[in-house]
């Protein structure tokens, strides 16, 4: 049987109704000149659904059917290319400086357990990146501390990658031979898993960003990294994922952010800290 051609463009009204379906959902902004983008990465959805149009794949989002095809949409509108010890100055200021300092504090209020959350952590490179952090740390300056990560994302596909943890060579590109055979088993040729211990010290959850009540429930954190998804909201958006973030972090602790992302703008309750070749925010205590 032949595939649906689905060779007209979206209109405009079929665009503004996809755009502001995604934004409602997700907080994700498509604007005009994402038209194309977006096009594009319906089309499989479309081809594989036997569908004639974009109207009808809204109508099916918005329908009884919608949630389940949800999970689909968000696989095909976010991008998610990582890798291990990614902008390695920014990781390194989270080891020499954030992760003792932030542990301090933790000691300091009476805490037996180092909590980060890694939002929007997509395959898994940045909360085991985080754990082999950690796990070396655990006779030095963690000593005495369970620590957990917390690592959510919208995509279940992802997800269901980073439990996996199966990696292979060119994700791993930033580790040193130490690291990679201290922290990873070597499955085949060119795959590469990552050791138990690691696993142990990483939860996986299924968490959207816009989700604003859900925030509480994940419970509050020394450390959050949320690096290269600001980018993709629009101002209010981004305000409310800020304070979303401010709110569940002790006072004096740690956000961080993606190297060419900044909540400067925002009255946020951050103050802005300077690394060798990298930022980061601390909470006003």
């Amino acid at each position: 049987m032949a595939l649906p051609t689905v060779n007209q463009p979206m209109t405009p009204q079929e665009f503004l109704g996809m755009r502001d379906f995604i934004y409602a959902q997700t907080g994700i902004f498509f604007n005009e000149s994402k038209q194309y983008f977006l096009e594009n990465r319906l089309l499989r959805r479309l081809s594989d659904l036997n569908l004639k149009g974009h109207r009808e794949y809204l109508e099916l989002l918005q329908g009884p059917r919608g949630r389940e095809e949800l999970k689909q949409l968000f696989v095909e509108i976010t991008t998610n290319e990582t890798s291990f010890w990614r902008n390695p100055p920014q990781i390194e200021a989270f080891q020499k400086m954030v992760l003792p300092e932030a542990v301090k504090l933790a000691k300091e209020r009476g805490a037996n357990r180092f909590r980060i959350w890694s939002a929007a952590c997509s395959s898994g490179e940045e909360p085991y990146t985080l754990a082999m952090i950690c796990h070396e740390a655990k006779d030095t300056v963690l000593k005495g501390m369970t620590t957990e990560i917390v690592a959510t994302d919208i995509s279940e596909k992802v997800l269901a990658q980073a439990r996996e943890g199966a990696y292979g060579s060119y994700t791993l590109r930033n580790l040193t031979p130490i690291q990679m055979k201290a922290h990873f088993n070597q499955t085949g040729p060119d795959a590469f898993e990552v050791k138990s211990e690691l696993k142990q010290l990483v939860t996986l959850k299924h968490f959207n960003l816009v989700d604003w009540p859900g925030y509480k429930a994940l419970g509050t954190f020394d450390v959050i990294f949320c690096r290269n998804v600001l980018i993709y909201f629009d101002e209010a958006v981004k305000s409310k994922v800020i304070k979303g973030f401010h709110e569940q972090l002790y006072p004096k602790s740690y956000l961080l952010v993606g190297h060419s992302e900044s909540i400067h703008s925002f009255n946020t309750g951050f103050e802005l800290l300077h690394f060798s070749k990298a930022m980061g925010y601390r909470k006003r205590g």
